[in-house]
């Protein structure tokens, strides 16, 4: 009575008024029963979410006092908070079951699995050691393996798991670690072993996929690979990685669009990951897109401006279309970002001969050294010097260019200029004439030569070089002849039958696009719309929009298609969701407007759907499909003059839709229209002779016209050809 007389008068007559049994206490056997439904939520035994599993253990430990279950529920809540990075939280649960139960197996794993985590490797081997005593001695060979993993010894971590493995082959988490080892250490053929293995026994562990598609990909295997990585994909779609390392693959196998589709993909799931944006311009690069290029690596500049490499790539670009002053600024910022760096500096020095700038890119050649192509370097130091005035030293360079490259245009050219300068014409005119022979088009070869060769008293060796330029002109022009009457022939010849049959079996087509990139959203969207209504295809096309959909959860086109599906599966309402979904990234697509309408219809919500019907014709005003339906759903509203408008509009814009004849046959029928009537089903029957509707409404135009022989014979073929026909007519919603 004393607790009573504690609560407010008010509570009491609140409580008083309440049914007598909703506030009895809960009976001893559910309080039992609901208390071990928390020990097994908290224990991970029920399927649960961290928070719902700490608030099970938090509830289980206020009320359990049996030593050994609350060893159990702190060893589960220390590991929640291990999970979580709670390090400190997961220490004192730890040390609490350990002070209750002293030698509890999980809590001396999670102790040491927490201190390890704390950097006292020490202390947590100690209580690993102590634990093998207990028993569960391949588990706790693969925990110290992961901890001496962290703790630097990578050889005794090996050993552990070696250990493991053969004490228990189905311990999965060891079979992944050992192949990431073996990874590691260049091991990929044992390492793919194991990722198998790990694999067979749980099949749903995203980093063995992943791992073992980088092991294929070493290995040389990249279409293995990028099945490998799909696998990983389809678990988690959202990883970056995943997505570089396909990308990656399809660059190995030759395929730029589906590799550049995936850098894409990565770059959408972040916008700033710096090896995707760098993969992505190299790519557009090496494939000659260099506008495209320019703008990747002014994407990957201003997520990372001090990028070197990308800045000398960009310069590369700029310089190859004309724009130099850009180039040059590029380069400039390089040097400064990277002072030693000899792709910029070799880079920078072409474009200062380019401009006349010789002393400082003989300054610049000097600092960056050879490099990987030293004839090449050899050759500027060449030019540069001979623009400086330096025709001896000049020489050097180019009889070392020449040493490396000696059928280099460029330094044949220059050693020939440098001979000249030095006042030696006789070796100038032998320089050129060894580029005539390797290039005997070259223009200021022949132009020097022919100016030097009279002085030197051989004008009669000019002419046998003017005959072979005119030679070489007769037979440039019969070549652009014969191109031209080669692609004439060509434009004559039939086209090979596998370009026809590809352009009338599209769907052969996608089979083989998506058999090589099985993750092309477009494409996955597109087979599933030619697979609806193909009995053989439409598992696949469920298939499609599945994978689409994980990929691109907000994605239109696929919301669109999988709401038509859902329409003929008669989940109108999911149906609905799909089209409104779609709707909310395109508001005037017609498609998902036609699938919303159609699916309110189906609904009963017939006010919601000719409100739905009249959007997609203020987007589309000539939509057959749309006018038809609107125009069942005004007679159903019995308006039968804007119907009727409809059906007219139906009728223009697609005048070879049976269907949209006989509704407004129908229409004209129960408005007393009957010649029109009967025009417009002969119109529909000559269309399609086998719609049993355009039969029955034509039966029921020439009753009421007084022709009963006519009505009894098409009736009759009516039935004949649709036992249902009778019910199908009345869905035009007009009385016989």
């Amino acid at each position: 009575m004393k607790l009573l007389r504690l609560l407010p008068m008010g509570v009491l007559a609140v409580l008083s008024a309440q049914p007598v049994a909703a506030y009895a206490p809960a009976s001893v056997p559910e309080q039992a029963e609901r208390a071990q439904e928390r020990v097994r939520l908290c224990m991970g035994a029920t399927e649960a979410g961290g928070r719902e599993r700490r608030a099970a253990c938090d509830e289980a430990l206020s009320s359990e006092f049996n030593r050994a279950v609350r060893a159990d529920l702190l060893a589960s809540r220390g590991w929640l908070s291990e999970a979580e990075n709670a390090l400190n939280e997961a220490l004192r649960d730890f040390d609490a079951a350990l002070k209750a139960v002293p030698n509890h197996l999980a809590a001396l794993r999670g102790r040491a699995h927490t201190l390890s985590e704390l950097g006292r490797h020490a202390e947590a081997a100690t209580l690993i050691e102590r634990a093998m005593v207990l028993g569960g001695r391949a588990t706790l060979l693969a925990d110290r393996a992961l901890l001496r993993e962290r703790a630097g010894n990578v050889a005794g971590a090996r050993a552990d798991l070696d250990g493991a493995i053969a004490l228990d082959p189905s311990n999965s988490w060891a079979r992944g670690t050992r192949g990431r080892f073996l990874q590691v250490e260049g091991e990929h053929e044992a390492a793919l072993a194991d990722f198998d293995a790990a694999l067979a026994i749980e099949p749903e562990v995203t980093s063995y996929h992943y791992r073992r598609g980088l092991s294929l990909a070493a290995l040389g295997r990249p279409r293995e690979a990028i099945a490998a990585f799909d696998g990983a994909l389809r678990l988690e779609p959202a990883v970056v990685q995943v997505w570089l390392e396909r990308a990656r693959a399809f660059e190995a196998l030759g395929h730029e669009g589906p590799a550049l589709a995936s850098y894409e993909r990565a770059l959408r799931l972040d916008a700033r990951h710096e090896a995707s944006l760098s993969r992505r311009a190299f790519l557009l690069q090496r494939t000659g897109r260099a506008e495209e290029a320019i703008a990747a690596y002014d994407r990957l500049l201003a997520v990372q401006p001090r990028a070197a490499f990308g800045l000398n790539n960009r310069a590369g670009l700029l310089a190859g279309l004309g724009r130099r002053e850009e180039a040059l600024r590029d380069l400039d910022r390089a040097v400064v970002l990277v002072p030693g760096d000899g792709n910029a500096l070799r880079n920078r020095a072409q474009l200062l001969l380019a401009f006349g700038r010789n002393d400082r890119a003989l300054r610049d050649l000097d600092r960056a050294g050879p490099g990987h192509d030293a004839g090449a370097w050899h050759g500027m130091r060449g030019d540069a010097l001979l623009a400086l005035g330096r025709p001896l030293p000049a020489l050097d360079a180019y009889r070392a260019a020449l040493a490396l490259k000696p059928q280099d245009r460029a330094t044949l050219f220059g050693f020939g200029l440098a001979q000249e300068v030095r006042g030696d014409r006789s070796a100038a005119a032998a320089a050129y004439g060894a580029l005539l022979a390797v290039d005997p088009e070259h223009e200021g070869a022949l132009e020097r030569r022919e100016e030097l060769l009279p002085a030197l008293g051989r004008s009669i060796e000019i002419w046998p070089s003017r005959l072979a330029s005119l030679l070489r002109a007769a037979r440039d022009i019969y070549a652009q002849q014969r191109d031209g009457l080669r692609d004439t022939y060509r434009a004559l010849r039939p086209q090979p039958t596998v370009v026809a049959l590809a352009r009338s079996n599209p769907a052969a087509l996608l089979d083989a696009t998506l058999a090589l990139d099985a993750f092309d959203v477009p494409r996955l969207v597109r087979r599933a719309q030619f697979g609806i209504g193909q009995p053989q295809r439409e598992a696949q096309a469920r298939a499609d929009l599945a994978t689409a959909l994980m990929l691109e959860p907000e994605n239109p086109a696929a919301l669109v298609q999988r709401a038509r599906l859902n329409y003929r599966d008669g989940a109108y309402a999911a149906a609905q969701v799909d089209a409104e979904a779609a709707l909310r990234s395109e508001p005037r697509s017609v498609e998902a407007l036609f699938q919303r309408a159609r699916a309110l219809t189906a609904r009963g919500q017939y006010g919601a759907a000719l409100k739905a019907y009249d959007e997609v014709v203020a987007v589309a005003p000539a939509n057959a499909a749309a006018l038809l339906n609107r125009a069942l759903l005004l007679q159903h509203a019995r308006e039968y003059e804007r119907a009727l408008a409809d059906l007219d509009a139906a009728v223009a814009a697609n005048r070879a839709d049976p269907d949209g004849w006989v509704a407004r046959a129908a229409l004209r029928t129960a408005l007393g229209q009957t010649e029109a009537a009967i025009a417009d089903f002969d119109r529909a029957l000559s269309l399609d002779a086998r719609l049993g509707q355009a039969w029955y409404g034509r039966a029921i135009a020439h009753q009421r016209r007084g022709d009963s022989g006519e009505a009894a014979a098409d009736f009759a073929r009516a039935r004949a050809l649709d036992a249902r026909v009778e019910e199908r007519y009345r869905a035009f919603d007009v009385a016989p």
